[in-house]
């Protein structure tokens, strides 16, 4: 089995269903969707990237660093309580493998499992989820975000161009992980991190005296404080207010609307097209062989379900 840098990933990686890719079965996974919390190949973990962060967070097991956070919601989920989870709305494994990803009942698990890890600083966060399982209905709909559309995009072969840049990403974040491993390995060996924490309880000990020894001044802090906080609080009060906003809304829509309009027209298409012809040209002079092209992914439906925007109550 793969030697894993994280001695908490590499018992995570033991617990049942785990050591196989979650959509192809493929054996020892070294990728992780983070927020699904299910164990991933090379090749499914690409497929995944190109689903976007806010479905699956993609991350090495080899290369990455993790979170506490990140590490308690891998040790909640897993390959197997997925797999279950999804059974329960009578979807098979094999089937839709990565549209599954946008359906709400996917959109839930993920918030669930993020409310779980959290479960002891916001209970009532954990409650809610709890008592608010989507039903078979709502569950099997897409996120409101997706669009049947946006799946055959995600699921299309990238370019060479795209592909390579990718790969020398991927290399740059490794090399950057890699000695930021070697980093928290230095810090926790030298001890520097149990020297801080010492000088911090003795600051925190030498405030909580003075402000014993001179309270008029400790008052005047603590209202200051209070008054900071409230402003805050006003603010951010203020800003929701915009951002919930019907002219907000119809804004960023009118945006993003644009966006989309000039990304799918002929002269971008065209454009892009002309680079990749002139990318694939270099390659050839300079005695390189063009990448075979990745096949399409299957099982992506034709059409869209009918979503009803009922709101999760």
């Amino acid at each position: 089995m793969q030697a894993f840098p994280n001695n908490e990933v590499s018992e995570i990686i033991k617990l049942e269903g785990n050591n196989k890719c979650m959509d192809c079965s493929a054996e020892n996974p070294t990728f992780v969707s983070v927020n699904n919390a299910i164990f991933l190949c090379q090749n499914c973990a690409n497929i995944h990237k190109n689903l976007g962060p806010n479905i699956s967070m993609v991350k090495s097991l080899t290369n990455d660093q993790f979170t506490p956070e990140e590490l308690a919601i891998l040790k909640l989920g897993g390959n197997t309580r997925f797999s279950n989870f999804i059974t329960e709305y009578g979807i098979k494994e094999e089937q839709n493998k990565e549209f599954k990803y946008h359906l709400k009942l996917a959109e839930y698990y993920r918030f669930l499992l993020l409310a779980e890890a959290n479960r002891e600083k916001n209970p009532n966060q954990y409650e809610y989820m709890i008592n608010n399982r989507p039903s078979a209905e709502i569950g099997l709909q897409l996120m409101e975000s997706v669009t049947v559309e946006s799946i055959k995009k995600a699921n299309q072969p990238k370019s060479e161009l795209e592909k390579d840049l990718n790969n020398i990403a991927d290399k740059i974040g490794g090399f950057f992980s890699s000695i930021s491993q070697k980093m928290n390995n230095f810090y926790e060996q030298s001890g520097i991190g149990q020297k801080v924490d010492e000088a911090k309880v003795k600051v925190n000990e030498g405030l909580k005296n003075f402000g014993e020894s001179h309270p008029s001044i400790q008052n005047t802090a603590t209202k200051t404080t209070e008054a900071i906080t409230a402003a805050a609080n006003l603010t951010e009060q203020a800003l929701n207010k915009v951002v919930e906003s019907e002219t907000y809304k119809n804004i960023t829509g009118a945006v993003n609307n644009k966006f989309n309009e000039v990304m799918n027209s002929e002269t971008m298409t065209n454009f892009a097209k002309k680079a990749e012809e002139q990318y694939i040209n270099l390659k050839i002079k300079a005695g390189l062989k063009p990448n075979e092209n990745a096949n399409n992914v299957n099982n992506v439906p034709q059409e869209q379900p009918n979503i009803n925007n009922e709101e999760q109550k």
